[in-house]
């Protein structure tokens, strides 16, 4: 797990308790002032990563929104109908093939956006995601995909052809492995994003207390 995993986890434990505590002492002012605390050190670790309330984060939307399009991808191999003919017909692959490259395109492309924003951000999750191939490695061969040296994938469309869906499935279905470590990388890039964005459009005093 990345080290922003782990600084996101530890602040929302932090806040998540402190919330809890608060609204149990009917807003206590001390708990208000270590909350508002968190968040300005939350915002500021942010900023280290290039994310702030300065200049245009259209690169970090656009990182998030190609992550969820990826997630979105991994989630559509689920449907039966990639894996089995229609009653009274043989079986094509078509669907299958199709989902295969939508998944591969949406992988590529956020590759290509978590390049472009760089910093942090990209050096994290980017290994993440090529942690993740790495561990399903032999798998994805098998049906035909592979590993370029700019971390993205790459299909032998005839051997993808000749995969057996069984296999595509186990590789790529929700139940799998890769579907999780994808999945879980992609919530936190969609919560860290959004919200660092919205605490870059608060303003806070020296005190850490919001105006």
């Amino acid at each position: 797990m990345s080290s922003i995993h782990n600084s996101m986890e530890y602040y929302q434990s932090n806040q998540g308790l402190l919330s809890m505590l608060n609204s149990k002492k009917s807003g206590n002012a001390l708990i208000d002032q270590i909350i508002s605390s968190n968040d300005l050190k939350f915002q500021r670790k942010m900023e280290s990563m290039g994310l702030s309330s300065k200049g245009s984060n259209s690169k970090y939307k656009t990182v998030d929104k190609s992550a969820t399009n990826l997630l979105d991808a991994l989630s559509k191999m689920d449907d039966k109908s990639l894996y089995e003919a229609e009653n009274g017909k043989e079986y094509d692959n078509a669907g299958l093939l199709k989902g295969v490259s939508n998944f591969v395109t949406a992988y590529n492309s956020a590759i290509t956006n978590l390049t472009k924003c760089g910093g942090a951000l990209n050096k994290s999750f980017q290994t993440e995601f090529v942690e993740a191939f790495k561990a399903k490695k032999a798998d994805f061969e098998n049906i035909g995909i592979k590993m370029g040296s700019d971390n993205k994938l790459i299909v032998d469309q005839e051997k993808l052809s000749a995969a057996k869906p069984e296999d595509v499935k186990a590789l790529l279905g929700s139940t799998s492995s890769y579907y999780k470590n994808i999945a879980s990388a992609v919530d936190s890039i969609d919560t860290i994003i959004n919200k660092a964005l919205a605490m870059g459009s608060g303003n806070y005093n020296a005190k850490g207390v919001m105006l």
